[in-house]
């Protein structure tokens, strides 16, 4: 089991920067590392995992580590979750980009983000375990950088249904949905249902973002 942290240690915090990497030898070691780092999560949680955790884990010396993130723990934590971020935004741009109506999109990207919190392995450890190295970046003010990488990844596929000035409410509307039914579905909703979003979608999603039609002008008469 992964030792435990000494008395004066804290998580590595999520906003830290990866360290660059230097060539494709460092990439391929970095990669391996940060493979080796999600399975001591997985194991373990972020507090738990040490350096030694993960330099065995990948069949490496503890030195391996510090030259492949000169940082340590944190520069090492923050390739992680750049690592999840980027599997979250390569799984979501792949599930848009074949919608052909709003209603699949919408249902894509929510199909999408509620397999990614069920079945993550590391933000399920995370949860589980030390939900607030997690839950706080989806609260209050913070919940804002959340929606605007919404609407970033999602701005080019709402365009090809939403005017410019829908998209930002629609992003906003759909990153709390996924928030609040993926972390915490009400007993009437299956997250692991595609059809159970699709319904979401149709029902309560596509009328709340679709712009109302301009009234049809009645005809004139002479």
């Amino acid at each position: 089991m992964g030792s435990a942290p000494g008395p004066g240690s804290t998580a590595p915090a999520l906003g830290a920067e990866p360290e660059p990497a230097a060539g494709p030898a460092a990439d391929a070691g970095q990669a391996s590392l940060i493979d080796a780092a999600r399975r001591c999560i997985a194991r373990w949680g972020v507090r738990k995992t040490s350096l030694d955790d993960i330099a065995r884990e990948a069949g490496v010396a503890r030195a391996t580590v510090y030259r492949a993130f000169p940082g340590g723990k944190d520069r090492l934590m923050a390739a992680v979750w750049q690592h999840e971020a980027d599997r979250v935004l390569q799984a979501s741009e792949e599930a848009l980009a074949g919608a052909a109506t709003l209603e699949d999109l919408l249902t894509a990207g929510l199909v999408t983000a509620f397999g990614l919190i069920r079945d993550d392995d590391v933000l399920r450890a995370v949860l589980e375990h030390e939900p607030e190295l997690i839950l706080p970046h989806f609260a209050f003010h913070r919940l804002d950088g959340v929606i605007d990488l919404v609407a970033a990844l999602g701005r080019p596929h709402l365009a090809r249904f939403l005017p410019e000035a829908a998209i930002r409410p629609a992003a906003d509307l759909v990153a709390r949905t996924a928030l609040t039914f993926g972390f915490r579905p009400p007993d009437w909703f299956d997250p692991r249902e595609p059809a159970a979003a699709r319904q979401l979608v149709r029902t309560y999603l596509v009328p709340a973002i679709t712009p109302p039609e301009e009234p049809a002008c009645p005809p004139t008469t002479s």
